[in-house]
């Protein structure tokens, strides 16, 4: 069995908290935008101007997000510097995986009938694009269309 990703998924909840803790978010969220290494400090100040938090919070959080395997943690002196283990997008892919791989162990005729509606109910261009994907994973160069 496939090692799980270390999040959980709340389908109830909007954007990544879907995935993480609303301040694991937020965290996650400043850290992608800033683009480079940060330290607690530089996270801490962005949220304070948000609301208030203390800094042992963010530094907690932030040293859960690196046990997660989110961040990776460098120490230099007394100071923590953390950046992101991946991106946004490979980030929300793992878990989009992870998801869909639970899904179809457990309940595979009901995840694909239920994708198959959903994708039916879009455009066409969405159609297309599923097409080409299963015509590539067969690898027969057929047309790609879906029995």
């Amino acid at each position: 069995m496939k090692t799980r990703f270390p999040v959980d998924f709340r389908p109830g909840m909007h954007g990544l908290s879907k995935m993480l803790g609303h301040l694991e978010s937020e965290i996650m969220e400043i850290i992608w935008q800033k683009g480079e290494e940060v330290c607690v400090r530089d996270v801490y100040a962005e949220l304070a101007l948000r609301r208030e938090i203390a800094y042992t919070t963010v530094m907690t959080i932030m040293g859960r997000l690196a046990d997660k395997k989110l961040l990776t943690k460098r120490k230099s002196s007394n100071t923590s510097f953390f950046e992101p283990a991946m991106s946004r997008r490979e980030f929300t892919e793992k878990v989009v995986c992870n998801v869909v791989d639970s899904l179809l162990e457990d309940f595979a005729d009901a995840t694909l009938a239920h994708f198959v509606n959903r994708v039916q109910d879009k455009d066409r261009d969405t159609i297309e694009k599923l097409e080409k994907m299963l015509a590539a994973t067969k690898g027969d160069g057929e047309s790609g269309a879906v029995d």
